[in-house]
């Protein structure tokens, strides 16, 4: 009976993350797209083999529905983790999860923008790889190989990475140690402290963008 009922909710959980997809698939959000949460996920993956004791159903499930609040957030304020933490509980519920379990997912969701401080570790690490993928969106265009006219073409990528610039680097006057110091876990510091030399040559090249308002980033 134990081994049907741990089926049962690894198929629910599974069919939750294709719904929380179709709803990002709506989103006219260039930098929290489904790629974005994809991203996100492989990132949770990645920091959750330092701990054990993960419950990784938790952690995938929360990764999958972090953003989708976007799609009902209010216009005057950021308060998407909150939409997202009561869309995933009135989903979980109907599809008559564990009660525990959605109180993990739902306190996780809530916890991933960057000003919060989870003390969960799945909220941690789903806190941290929300933060780190902004540092893969620089892999989207090539910076040696006609770097500008593909830059200025293509408006999904100059918004992405505009977004993911301004992200990183959203106190000029301490530049990254900002958002460094804004991720949780050890092993995320230690992430992003390799991809500081790339990163600060990046910002010398795009740094006009920064300041550019006509570059819609939300």
């Amino acid at each position: 009976m134990k081994k049907k009922k741990d089926k049962q909710v690894k198929f629910n959980i599974t069919k939750a993350c294709r719904d929380a997809l179709r709803i990002m698939l709506d989103l006219p959000d260039a930098a929290h797209s489904v790629e974005h949460v994809v991203r996100v996920y492989d990132w949770c993956r990645r920091l959750a083999k330092d701990y054990p004791q993960t419950d990784l159903k938790v952690l995938k499930i929360s990764a999958y529905w972090h953003d989708v609040g976007r799609s009902q957030q209010s216009e005057d304020k950021d308060d998407h983790n909150i939409k997202s933490s009561q869309m995933i509980g009135d989903y979980l519920e109907k599809i008559k999860a564990d009660k525990n379990f959605i109180k993990k997912v739902k306190y996780t969701v809530l916890n991933h923008s960057f000003t919060c401080r989870p003390k969960n570790i799945e909220g941690k690490i789903l806190h941290d790889a929300d933060k780190l993928s902004f540092t893969e969106d620089f892999q989207l265009l090539d910076p040696f190989d006609g770097f500008k006219d593909g830059y200025e073409s293509k408006t999904f990528s100059r918004k992405h990475l505009a977004y993911a610039l301004k992200t990183i680097f959203s106190d000029k006057e301490k530049g990254m140690s900002y958002f460094y110091d804004g991720l949780i876990l050890p092993e995320s510091k230690k992430i992003l402290k390799s991809k500081e030399k790339d990163l600060k040559k990046l910002i010398k090249v795009f740094e006009k963008y920064l300041d550019n308002d006509s570059i819609q980033t939300n």
